[in-house]
């Protein structure tokens, strides 16, 4: 029997709760106990636990809802708003980590483990379901908070108006009830902006699951150590570098650190199409 995993909401976060109105609409929960005074909630396939407070200073509440409610879990999906200084429309997913100091909650130079495929699969029915002038996508790997547990955010973007969307906080919550783990081979991802085209691009085509993502400007503090860490915590078998998305030194520098860090560069011609 597979190990349930936990959906966790935030009081504070308007698409946090949009997503979590259609979550308790669209199946049945059942009401097991209580954490931080609000109800905890358990289906067939998951738990559903609501905190008050910025969900990436939570640091460590898989740990403290292990020990207040008694239950286990694989992995923890974040339903959470974006805010971005363009105010583009969007629906992304990602990683939780620091590659350099911790100015958004977490541990510095430290990433959090990830669930790779249930990640990119969620990705792909984003697409699926995607509407309107939603763009969807990755993004890099960034901000807390620090836990132990495999953990993604999946999220509503930039404004009041797309936080509170209706339809989008609908399709977040299909997504998340429908996504399944597709166990392809997974890769780590350099290059690119933030939001990772490039990564979004091979992930939407091939056959491959991505971990944990080093953005352009995450180059500069890479070291092979962390680059072990963060494939340790995403499960990674491979590196995937975007070359159009960094300069010569930089492409220089990536490809050392993955060589010491006992990576194989692959290029998506090695992966099969969906």
């Amino acid at each position: 029997m597979l190990m349930k995993n936990l959906i966790l909401t935030s009081q504070d976060d308007a698409a946090s709760m949009n997503i979590r109105r259609h979550l308790l609409d669209m199946c049945s929960w059942k009401k097991i106990d209580v954490f931080n005074g609000f109800p905890v909630y358990e289906n067939e396939r998951f738990y559903m636990v609501h905190i008050k407070g910025p969900k990436i200073h939570a640091e460590e509440v898989d740990t403290h809802i292990r020990e207040k409610v008694g239950i286990e879990f694989d992995t923890l999906i974040v339903a959470s708003k974006h805010r971005s200084a363009s105010n583009m429309k969007s629906l992304t997913v990602h990683p939780i980590g620091n590659w350099g100091t911790a100015e958004a909650g977490g541990r510095s130079e430290h990433v959090v483990p990830t669930n790779p495929w249930l990640m990119t699969e969620s990705l792909r029915l984003l697409k699926k379901y995607r509407f309107g002038e939603y763009n969807v996508s990755f993004e890099a790997t960034h901000h807390g908070p620090y836990l132990s547990t495999k953990t993604f955010f999946i999220e509503i973007g930039s404004t009041e108006e797309e936080w509170t969307d209706d339809k989008a906080g609908e399709v977040i919550a299909k997504v998340i009830l429908e996504a399944e783990e597709k166990r392809f081979p997974v890769v780590l991802g350099f290059g690119g902006g933030h939001y990772m085209p490039r990564l979004t691009d091979i992930a939407l085509k091939y056959k491959v699951a991505v971990g944990h993502m080093v953005p352009r400007y995450g180059v500069p503090y890479i070291t092979p150590e962390k680059i072990k860490e963060a494939c340790e915590k995403s499960f990674c078998t491979a590196a995937y570098v975007h070359k159009k998305g960094l300069n010569g030194e930089e492409r220089r520098k990536v490809r050392e650190i993955v060589e010491k860090a006992g990576l194989k560069e692959i290029s998506s011609k090695e992966l099969e199409p969906l």
